[in-house]
């Protein structure tokens, strides 16, 4: 006892009381369980059923601080920050409602400082930190002989361009640090079920939208609108393939996943329906070739849908002839929608200072699409974002970047980093028709989390193979199946 009170002498009150606990390790635990998942989703829920997003908020934010200070493993936070994402995606131009709470941002930046500096861990950068630096530079130098020092110097651009930039390094690096924390459980195991948590409660998110809704519904006998319908699409194109591969072990997890599909359907997202098709139709062909034990099933999975939708057609375009009629006229030039516009004046944006592009700081777009306050003036596409607000640097520098980052996704074959790859090139697909992954949080934060995992994991993997590997998996099930199987019979 004399021993440990030396060495807890010059700790902190709070560092005091949380260590040398055998408590401790149990609320730890707990903290990254299934449980606790459980009960964050429940959370979630309610504060979705009674419209509480801004005091939700707070809460999860206080519950992140909470996990920050007492848990050593920084994959613990990942669930309640993906939560309170999507509860955030509802409350579309409410800048000046949070702009009002932004007090409690010292919570969370305390308790990190914290985190940092008594969970402290050796520097690590990583192989993705020079293709980052890149992109950092690329964009702090946009808009340079372009912008004025006052168009520069504020605010939004500020959060974009640290964001987008130096800030993510920062992050990287933090996650390449952090993450790699002593752990008793699969990491891959444990995110993946993080990812389907995340992907139930965005399905919840719609459909009690709909039960809300469920008379007009009836009366139209179509979709309903949802002004947050490329958002929830974009989360659920991250996390289908999570469902769709774990299908490995178990193939009803491909249920699920067709289940996020039909619920990005029911957004109307023109880009969830023709990109979530893309995904799914991708995923389930490389699980048929992959997966030989399931490869039938999965055949006749593929089949089953593609037989009930020619069965039922009819009435299934009939729900959501809205959306089919929207893309339509999109694709056929009928109705020259923002989009496109925006689409033109990015090559004229590019003519305008092509070394270094008009910058992310430019607002010159807001003739054609007025953005919500705290918003860039967005291209909706980050081939043509990049091309107009970075120029050529930005070009070369993103190039660079999307190349490491699928090398790194494949530099290892395994499962994991097929589903991590698929769920990036989803969300890179809805990033043609959204701002996507040019939003710094969460979606580019998300997929910099996805690069770190993949690189600390392939430094632990064993297996040489994809096909070993998907045995690997198997086994690993079939063993966890008959270890349930023992505790039920005690």
């Amino acid at each position: 006892m004399h021993t440990v009170f030396i060495k807890q002498k010059g700790l902190n009150a709070l560092d005091t009381v949380i260590s040398n606990d055998g408590k401790l390790n149990k609320l730890r635990r707990f903290l990254i369980s299934e449980k606790c998942m459980l009960i964050l989703l429940a959370l979630a829920s309610v504060i979705t059923i009674f419209h509480l997003e801004t005091i939700g908020v707070v809460v999860f934010i206080l519950i992140i601080s909470f996990i920050l200070v007492v848990c050593d493993d920084l994959l613990a936070t990942t669930l309640p920050f993906l939560l309170v994402s999507l509860t955030m995606i509802k409350c579309y131009g409410s800048f000046d409602t949070y702009i009002k709470i932004v007090w409690i941002a010292v919570v969370p930046i305390a308790a990190l400082i914290y985190h940092f500096i008594r969970y402290r861990r050796k520097l690590s950068l990583g192989n993705m930190f020079m293709p980052i630096m890149l992109v950092s530079v690329s964009v702090t130098l946009g808009g340079l002989g372009f912008l004025s020092k006052s168009e520069y110097f504020n605010l939004v651009s500020f959060y974009y361009v640290f964001g987008l930039g130096f800030g993510m390094l920062i992050i990287y690096v933090i996650f390449n640090t952090y993450l790699n924390a002593p752990r008793d459980y699969q990491i891959k195991d444990k995110f993946t079920d993080i990812m389907l948590y995340t992907g139930l409660f965005a399905v919840f998110m719609i459909l009690e939208y709909y039960a809300v809704n469920i008379p007009q519904v009836i009366a139209t006998k179509g979709i309903l609108y949802m002004q947050w319908r490329n958002n929830i699409s974009t989360f659920l194109l991250l996390v289908m393939p999570f469902a769709a591969f774990k299908s490995v072990k178990k193939p009803s997890y491909i249920f699920l996943s067709l289940i996020f599909y039909l619920s990005i359907l029911l957004t109307g997202s023109r880009g969830g329906l023709i990109f979530g098709l893309i995904e799914l139709l991708m995923s389930i062909s490389v699980l048929i070739s992959i997966d030989k034990r399931h490869r039938w099933t999965f055949v006749a999975i593929g089949m089953g849908i593609f037989f009930a939708i020619a069965l039922f057609f009819q009435d299934f375009y009939g729900f959501f002839d809205e959306t089919f009629d929207r893309l339509i006229l999109g694709i056929s030039g009928e109705e020259k929608e923002v989009r496109v516009l925006l689409f033109e004046r990015a090559f004229q944006d590019f003519y305008k200072n092509p070394i270094f592009g008009t910058g992310l700081a430019y607002m010159g777009n807001r003739d054609i699409h007025p953005s919500a306050a705290f918003a860039l003036c967005w291209y909706h596409c980050e081939p043509l974002q990049i091309m107009g607000s970075l120029g050529l640097v930005g070009i070369a520098a993103y190039s660079i970047q999307g190349i490491s980052r699928i090398i790194q996704f494949v530099r290892k074959r395994t499962v994991f980093n097929i589903t991590l790859l698929v769920s990036y090139i989803g969300l890179e697909m809805m990033s043609l028709v959204n701002p996507g992954i040019l939003c710094p949080v969460p979606y580019l934060l998300i997929i910099t989390m996805f690069l770190s995992l993949s690189e600390m994991i392939d430094k632990s993997e064993t297996v040489t193979a994809l096909d070993e590997d998907v045995k690997s998996n198997q086994m690993k099930e079939e063993l966890d199946e008959l270890e349930e199987e023992k505790e039920l019979e005690y």
